[in-house]
C-alpha cells in the first residue's frame, strides 16, 4: 500500500542507539509502501505475531518507525496514571526482600550446592537461515517456521542464506517492541560452500517466547528472522 505522503511525522524521544539508527537510516519522504496507521497501532499493541512481515517494514522505513515508537511512548505516558498500583507493588517488594533477608543463610547454602553441580560450558545451537531466502528492496522473506534457541549462554552457529557474504556481522535479538534483549558480534566464513557465522550470545536474561533475530553485515541492511526461545 502506498501512502499519499500527507501523514504527519510524529515526534518521539530517542531513548537508545537503536531508536537513533532506525529513525534516521531509511528516509521515506513520500511514505512509499507504508501501511495504514491502524497497522502501526496493532504492531505497537503487540496484536500481531512477532513473525509478521510488517515488523520488517519498520526497520526499512524511518517515518513508520518514528510513528510506531511515538504511539508506544504515548501509551506509556497514559499508564503513568496508575502509579498508585506501583506504590502498592513496591510495598510488596519490600516485604519480599525482608523475607529473603531472613532466609539468606538457607539460600546461600542451597546456592552453593547448585553452583557446584551447574555446567560450566556453553550450550551449542545451530540455526539454519537458508530457508529464509532474502530478496532486495521491499520484497519479503520466504515464510518459514521460527528458529529455535535455548536460554542461557549459547555458542551459536548460523548457516546464512544463500548469497550471504563472509565478514563481520552484528547479531541482535529483539522483542516485540524492537528492544534489544541480547547482542553479539561474530565473523562469517564459507565452509563447505555455506556462509557460516559463529557468535557467542548470552540469553540468560531472555525469557521464553517469540522474538526477532536481526543480522547485519558491516554497513549493510538488517535482516530479520522469526525466533523462539524455549
Amino acid at each position: 500500500m502506498t501512502d499519499s505522503g500527507q501523514r504527519s511525522d510524529p515526534k518521539f524521544e530517542i531513548e537508545d542507539e537503536l531508536d537513533y539508527l532506525f529513525a534516521n537510516a531509511s528516509p521515506n519522504p513520500t511514505r512509499e509502501g507504508c501501511p495504514p496507521r491502524e497497522v502501526l497501532l496493532a504492531l505497537s499493541r503487540r496484536e500481531k505475531p512477532i513473525g509478521d512481515p510488517d515488523y520488517l517494514h519498520l526497520v526499512r522505513c524511518s517515518p513508520c518507525f518514528r510513528e510506531f515508537r511515538a504511539i508506544q511512548q504515548a501509551e506509556k505516558a497514559k499508564a503513568r496514571a496508575n502509579r498508585l498500583w506501583a506504590a502498592a507493588a513496591a510495598a510488596v517488594f519490600v516485604l519480599g526482600v525482608a523475607g529473603i533477608w531472613i532466609m539468606r543463610p538457607y539460600f546461600s547454602t542451597v546456592g552453593a550446592r547448585l553452583s557446584s553441580t551447574a555446567p560450566s560450558t556453553d550450550q551449542a545451537a545451530t540455526l539454519d537461515l537458508r530457508p529464509y531466502t532474502v530478496t532486495r528492496g521491499d520484497d519479503r522473506q520466504v515464510q518459514a517456521a521460527a528458529l529455535i534457541m535455548p536460554p542461557g549462554r549459547i555458542n551459536a552457529t548460523f548457516l546464512l542464506p544463500v548469497g550471504s557474504e563472509p565478514g563481520a556481522y552484528d547479531v541482535r535479538i529483539l522483542d516485540q517492541d524492537l528492544r534489544v534483549r541480547a547482542s553479539a558480534q561474530g565473523s562469517a566464513a564459507i565452509r563447505n560452500y555455506i556462509t557460516t557465522l559463529q557468535a557467542v550470545m548470552d540469553l540468560s536474561t531472555v525469557g521464553a517466547g517469540d522474538y526477532q533475530l536481526a543480522l547485519k553485515r558491516d554497513s549493510g541492511e538488517w535482516q530479520m528472522f522469526p525466533l523462539r526461545v524455549r
